[in-house]
């Protein structure tokens, strides 16, 4: 370290940070407006502390490492602009296998859209952290048109190519952008959905259908499915039966379930088996719109909106039983919660959510909605800036688990 650098390790922890932003943090990386938000919402504490130089000079670089891995990625790559050293950490093998070792830094949520040609920003908040961070997405090639799974810390974006879809993962902490093999079959993607598998300490993707021949008589488009392991496309001959929607999907005990379109009902693509099964399990009466969530310790939600009038309409919860195959509701959200998200019964919303976090949005809206199923929390988050400015139905909302050691390829 030069002279610079251990000037600011004699520094207090909180007026390093204030150094930190007044020499510039990473480009195009800022941290916006705090939102109003329970109280209950948990929130970092800075100790004020006096660290000798020597203690600093005396550690061995494992352990500083070691230390560093423990922030949240937030502050960690802000920590890229203090030196040489520590702006190269996050392309040492040693370091990323260390941080994969860690627990997550907890549930964020991000949104996107896109400006003309360009996404200019992801907006990501932390909930542990209680702020929003501004992502820059300049990276993302402009042929790229949706956003349209999550998983691991990875985007994974579509791009039209003449007449059929290309697809692009990406690293937005890492400002890293990849595009996939060719698919076996060429189509404009009907579905598309991610997920990490843990087993292999991977992510897969699959797809299904082809939007561009909806009502055709073109034979059904097999399922493929991409391994990042094998850099490759496996084609299985098995199709779903109905069309699906891409955010109505969840990866849950080895399966990808996903609702059909009118009529709603359940089906599950099986990884191991490459096949698509229609879930023998009645939808629950009056069911207006939902969506599926992967609940904690492998549970599979379905957050939906009954009612066949306005004043009878409702939000509620419900956890699929595996063992007599029916959904058992677990949770509603309180009256007045709803009436303040949804207006009118014909508005529509968005849902999404991992673990025991369930978020929502309504058309209009400048605020959010998220649900604590462990806590039995309610919580409000506003100032979203993408909703200031822009039409709602541009945005999308997905579970975001904020991670720089995610690669795109194993």
């Amino acid at each position: 370290m030069d002279a610079v650098d251990m000037e600011l390790m004699r520094r207090p922890l909180e007026n390093q940070m204030e150094v930190f932003e007044s020499h510039g943090s990473a480009p195009g990386f800022e941290e916006e407006e705090e939102p109003a938000i329970s109280s209950t919402c948990p929130s970092p504490a800075l100790e004020e502390g006096t660290f000798e130089g020597s203690l600093w000079r005396d550690l061995p670089q494992d352990l500083i490492d070691r230390i560093l891995a423990f922030l949240p990625p937030i502050c960690l790559f802000r920590l890229r602009s203090v030196c040489r050293r520590w702006h190269s950490l996050l392309n040492e093998h040693g370091f990323l296998c260390l941080l994969s070792q860690l627990p997550s830094h907890g549930p964020c949520f991000l949104m996107a859209r896109k400006d003309g040609e360009v996404w200019q920003r992801a907006h990501v908040y932390s909930y542990p952290m209680c702020v929003w961070h501004s992502l820059p997405l300049a990276f993302i090639p402009k042929k790229t048109h949706s956003l349209v799974a999550s998983a691991g810390g990875l985007l994974c974006f579509t791009g039209l190519e003449g007449r059929h879809d290309e697809l692009f993962v990406c690293n937005p902490f890492r400002q890293e952008c990849r595009r996939l093999p060719d698919m076996h079959h060429m189509r404009q993607l009907g579905f598309v959905s991610m997920f990490m598998d843990k087993r292999a300490v991977c992510y897969r993707i699959v797809t299904a259908g082809d939007c561009g021949y909806v009502g055709s008589n073109r034979p059904a488009i097999p399922t493929e499915v991409y391994d990042s392991i094998t850099n490759t496309w496996a084609v299985f001959h098995s199709f779903p039966a109905r069309s699906l929607h891409s955010l109505r999907s969840a990866y849950c005990n080895g399966r990808l379930y996903c609702l059909t379109l009118s009529p709603s009902t359940v089906v599950a693509f099986d990884i191991d088996k490459g096949i698509w099964e229609s879930i023998p399990v009645r939808m629950p009466r009056a069911l207006l719109d939902a969506f599926l969530i992967a609940g904690e310790c492998g549970r599979l939600l379905l957050v939906g909106r009954v009612g066949l009038y306005s004043v009878h309409q409702s939000m509620r919860i419900w956890e699929l039983s595996f063992v007599y195959m029916d959904w058992v509701e677990v949770g509603r959200m309180p009256h007045m919660l709803f009436k303040a998200l949804l207006r009118s019964s014909a508005e529509s919303f968005q849902c999404f959510g991992y673990g025991s976090f369930i978020c929502f949005s309504a058309h209009k809206q400048q605020r959010w909605l998220m649900h604590d199923s462990v806590k039995k929390t309610w919580h409000w988050f506003s100032n979203f800036p993408l909703l200031s400015n822009s039409s709602w139905k541009k945005v999308r909302g997905f579970f975001f688990e904020p991670r720089l050691d995610a690669t795109l390829s194993s």
